[in-house]
């Protein structure tokens, strides 16, 4: 009993100090990072998390530059030949995997955790564990803030919403649907690929091979053009990206449309992160303002504020879903479409989609 005593003394002493230790820790960063007085970071092209950031960055950090640069398709080999020349400008990459699985192949990608500082967003168990977070080979280097959910959708006044419940994704095989669905186009880098993942998963290679051959699906070069078809009653199912935010200008607009998602299940719905990626360049400029920006990102209060301004679930399960209705299903196990273990197959599908149709 007295030694038990006497650890429970122990232990409640180191309390404090911990806290102390990583409240000093935090505070030198911070001003090491006001001296820096510059933070660089490279993302994904969203106005809503863009005007969010620098409004909320210059309210907690005015003596630090925030740097917000949106990434073209060519980013990583345009950091490749900066460097090549003596030039290293970037410190964070906030964007989508597939410029982040380029970057970590590169090399440019440090370890994230050996960054983090604050003990809320250490915390794995808020991020369901950090091999199901970190979306490269190695789960150390690229972060999904988001829960980015995805499932086909179709018009309900086409296709019966019993009809879609009970067949699942194995509507899009029906004769009626030939020539009526469209697809962002799934031989390039962007939103409508990643289903190739899920679609093999669900229907198998056969049923690929039928959606793409029988069904005769509509290939478009974004969504604006996707939305359009469906609206227009060219197509009554469509893959790629999310529906509310594909649809969210004819809705606001208050044209009278009854799209539906397919449904929020393993089998309907695949999870990625859009580009809500975190990771830190290495020999990056600003260091500690890195940092910095990496663990206030991270924080409950910022990252539901870019979960609204996105209109994406935060990855933190301390946040509630934007809708309950449409939300990651707590233990179920998802196609992670983004991840970089699911390259091959995607590529392999691009690869047979471009010789059926050039």
């Amino acid at each position: 009993m007295k030694k038990l005593l006497i650890a429970l003394i122990v232990l409640c002493a180191a309390l404090p100090a911990a806290a102390q230790d990583w409240k000093a820790e935090w505070d030198k960063t911070v001003a090491a990072a006001n001296k820096e007085g510059k933070v660089v970071v490279v993302m994904s092209p969203t106005p809503g998390r863009r005007n969010f950031l620098l409004t909320q960055w210059k309210a907690d950090f005015p003596q630090i530059e925030l740097s917000l640069t949106v990434a073209p398709p060519t980013f990583v080999q345009q950091v490749i030949t900066e460097r090549s020349a003596g030039s290293y400008l970037w410190d964070v990459w906030h964007s989508g995997p597939n410029s982040g699985h380029i970057a970590v192949r590169a090399g440019l990608i440090d370890e994230l955790l050996p960054e983090l500082i604050l003990p809320e967003v250490k915390d794995e168990k808020l991020w369901g564990g950090w091999d199901d977070a970190f979306y490269d080979k190695d789960r150390k280097r690229i972060l999904a803030l988001y829960n980015d959910l995805q499932s086909p959708y179709y018009n309900a006044k086409k296709i019966s919403p019993d009809k879609a419940k009970a067949m699942g994704l194995k509507v899009l095989l029906e004769p009626e649907l030939k020539g009526k669905i469209v697809w962002f186009d799934p031989r390039a880098a962007g939103p409508g690929s990643p289903f190739l993942a899920l679609l093999h998963t669900v229907l198998g290679e056969d049923g690929v091979w039928k959606l793409l051959k029988e069904q005769d699906p509509i290939f478009v070069p974004n969504l604006n053009e996707s939305a359009q078809t469906m609206v227009r009653g060219k197509a009554i199912a469509a893959i790629g990206g999310q529906r509310k935010q594909n649809l969210q200008a004819y809705t606001e607009a208050g044209i009278a449309i009854d799209m539906r998602d397919f449904g929020n299940t393993p089998e309907t719905a695949f999870l990625g992160m859009d580009g809500g990626g975190l990771g830190v360049f290495n020999r990056r400029p600003h260091p500690n303002a890195a940092r910095v920006f990496a663990n206030w990102v991270m924080t409950k209060k910022i990252l539901e504020g870019i979960s609204r301004a996105d209109q994406y679930d935060a990855r933190r399960n301390d946040i509630p879903p934007l809708d309950a209705n449409f939300a990651v299903i707590p233990g179920a196990k998802y196609v992670q479409a983004q991840r970089v273990e699911f390259d091959e197959l995607i590529v392999k599908w691009q690869g047979e989609i471009k010789k059926l149709r050039q």
